[in-house]
Parts: C-alpha cells; structure tokens; sequence
C-alpha cells in the first residue's frame, strides 16, 4: 500500500507541475504580448499578436527548419527614416520516437530594416573553428584585407566585389566593437537575428547598431545597387 500510495503522490505532483509549467507560459505569453504591445503603442507604431505572413518572408535560418513555425509580437515601425518590423519567431524539432520522443521548442528574436533597394546576399556572422573549417572547404568564406577582422568574422557573398565594398577598413573597425553581433542582407532588407527574446531596450539598441551600419556604407555602393552609376 505504502509504494501504491507513493506512486500515487508522484503521479499527483507531476500533474501539478505540469499544470503549473502551462500556466507560467500562459502568463509569460501574455506579459510578453501586453509589453510589446505597449511599446508599439508608445511610438506610434503597429503592433500585430500574430504574423503568418513573416513566417516565410525571409530565408535561412532560422527560417525554414523544423515544423510549428510561428511569428508573433511583431512590431512595424519606422527608425531613422527606415522601416523596420520586430517579432517573435519560433518552430520546433522532434527527436527520438515511440516514449523517447522529444520536441524541443527554438525560440529568436528577429528585427529586419528596411534599406529601400534590393542589395546583393551578404552575411557577416561572428567567427568560429567550425564556420572557417567549412569556409574553407566550399569556398564560401569570404577573407578580406584586416586579419583581424577576418578571425572575428565569417563572410559570405557571391558577390566578393560587393562584400569588399561594404565591409570597407572603417567598417571593419567598427564592427570588430561588437564582435558578437551577426547580420545579412536579404532582398531589401537587413536582418539581425538572436536567441531568445530582445527585451524594448535591447531592440532600440540593435536598431541603432543597424542604423550605424547602413550609415557607414558608401554612397558609390548604394548608387550601384540602384542603377545609377
């Protein structure tokens, strides 16, 4: 009787916990929707609970993994004369099978600003022995003048003359103060993305930083991109 009952009692706890791990994602969920609404609110912009439409906007990853993909909390608005939207972005992963079955939950914060004329594929992602390993072997790492810069970050683009063009000396200076920021160009877009949710503070502070970097690229390499040289 005595190990039915504490079977009983596991069983018992279990359940609560379980419950009580909804409830505080529930709870999570809504403070997170309430704060993001509220600093939508405060500027003026759009704010959107739930975005299907920016489940697929972009591609690479995160994009395009896993199942149960989800865009949410997104926020559009306008920084420094660009447009911009925020949101929440999240998919799962399923290993295992049969009871060893496990579905892990991916979760990232995703900003992409507008830069108003469709640019080259470009990615710049901090560095390290695995990315530079298989940069070697595809071809696909992209070295340029600053050594320095080169050990910091992993570049690619087809496009070298337009890597060699926007990641100019001053640039690379710049970038290597924040050595564990990643971003590409997409389309007409740039696009930093980062692990788990960007708290109001942190998204002004990345919007900045995008803003810094777009300001810092040449004038002759937008007029290229528009076709006006």
């Amino acid at each position: 009787m005595l190990v039915g009952s504490g079977f009983v009692i596991l069983v018992v706890l279990f359940v609560f916990l379980v419950i009580g791990l909804i409830v505080y994602s529930f709870v999570q969920a809504k403070k997170r929707r309430e704060e993001m609404a509220g600093y939508a609110m405060s500027r003026g912009w759009r704010y959107e609970a739930y975005q299907p439409l920016l489940v697929d906007r972009f591609q690479g990853a995160p994009f395009g993994i896993g199942s149960d993909r989800n865009a949410t909390n997104a926020v559009y608005g306008q920084h420094e004369g660009r447009d911009f939207v925020s949101f929440d972005y999240e998919y799962e992963t399923t290993t295992g099978s049969g009871k060893e079955q496990r579905t892990t939950t991916h979760r990232f914060s995703v900003l992409a600003l507008s830069m108003g004329v469709s640019l080259p594929t470009l990615t710049v992602d901090p560095e390290n022995f695995l990315e530079r390993f298989v940069g070697r072997l595809t071809n696909a790492d992209i070295d340029l003048e600053l050594e320095e810069f080169n050990r910091a970050f992993t570049v690619t683009c087809r496009d070298r003359k337009f890597a060699s063009d926007v990641l100019h000396p001053q640039m690379m200076e710049f970038l290597l103060q924040h050595r564990d920021v990643g971003w590409r160009f997409e389309r007409d877009s740039m696009l930093m993305v980062a692990t788990g949710q960007r708290s109001v503070s942190q998204i002004d502070a990345t919007l900045a930083l995008m803003d810094q970097i777009a300001d810092k690229i040449p004038e002759f390499v937008w007029k290229q991109v528009r076709g006006e040289s």
